[in-house]
């Protein structure tokens, strides 16, 4: 009873956080406004490359979604529970967890559970409200999102395994922004087996799963691949904060 009510506080800590921070609340609400600009701008663009080159931007479309809303949600929700952990870390909190009844390992894994949680929806929600998603996926996006999620835990614990406070934290988002939501995309040009030499990358398999799924391809293994590397991934840059924090 006594962790649950710990994980209820990190709970409320967390939102009161978030929106006392101008930084964070910018974040949050980065999906909605990217959100909104795909489901704007994507049509307009559609139209005049159509109209002035003969260019047909349509078949892209999952690609503009991967680059735009998938792979960004990766790295905001990342970020963010990065930010919120070594918040935590300046103020003590760690150290006072070695005290109490609550382990380090289940306060992440509190927090590991937030960032699956919120990434999945966010990836659902900001696809499904991009007005260019092909039909059918919503069975494809709730793995996919699943996924999506793991590859954010991935990138929190890359960034606070590094990162000892929010300046160094801040600078990691900055460098893993390309990484995670550029590199990722290169694989939709590439026609041969090659592709798979990117599944280095964490958010690959999301993203791969996804442009599968929009064509209509069986793209659960890639997803079930993708699961078993992100846990792997994560468990030995856990490992790593873990020793960083004893």
């Amino acid at each position: 009873m006594s962790g649950a009510r710990a994980l209820v506080a990190f709970g409320r800590n967390d939102i009161r956080g978030t929106y006392r921070d101008p930084l964070l609340v910018m974040i949050v609400l980065a999906p909605v406004i990217w959100t909104t600009g795909v489901a704007f701008l994507t049509p307009l663009f559609t139209e005049m490359l159509a109209r002035r080159y003969d260019f047909d931007l349509v078949p892209y479309y999952p690609l503009v979604l991967t680059a735009f809303l998938l792979l960004t949600s990766i790295i905001i929700v990342g970020g963010l529970g990065a930010f919120l952990v070594l918040d935590e870390v300046d103020a003590g909190t760690l150290t006072a967890l070695r005290v109490t009844p609550l382990p380090l390992r289940d306060f992440l894994g509190y927090r590991a559970t937030t960032v699956i949680v919120v990434t999945t929806v966010y990836v659902i929600a900001t696809t499904s409200l991009s007005g260019i998603l092909a039909p059918g996926m919503l069975p494809a996006l709730i793995p996919i999102g699943l996924l999506s999620g793991l590859s954010a835990v991935v990138c929190l614990l890359l960034i606070v395994a590094v990162a000892s406070n929010k300046i160094q934290g801040l600078a990691m988002v900055r460098a893993l922004g390309m990484l995670i939501a550029g590199l990722p995309c290169l694989p939709w040009f590439i026609g041969s087996a090659w592709h798979l030499a990117f599944g280095v990358l964490p958010p690959y398999w999301a993203a791969k799963a996804f442009w599968v799924a929009s064509d209509h391809g069986t793209w659960w293994p890639y997803v079930v691949a993708g699961g078993v590397y992100n846990v792997a991934i994560g468990w030995f840059l856990l490992r790593r904060f873990l020793a960083k924090n004893n």
